[in-house]
């Protein structure tokens, strides 16, 4: 679930595998408002914290 539009402040973490693409496909709720944008400013955006939770 994204931030945008939330009254309280939510933790975003990003897979660090995400940033090997020139671009990746968000949605924003219907499929009618995906959009592309380049994994760094999504990160940026959403002000997330790229870190890796994958189990291994």
């Amino acid at each position: 679930m994204p931030q945008f539009g939330h009254k309280s402040h939510l933790r975003i973490f990003v897979d660090p595998d995400l940033l090997q693409y020139e671009e990746v496909w968000a949605a924003a709720g219907t499929w009618h408002d995906v959009f592309g944008i380049e994994p760094h400013k999504l990160v940026e955006a959403s002000e997330g914290l790229v870190t890796d939770l994958k189990r291994g």
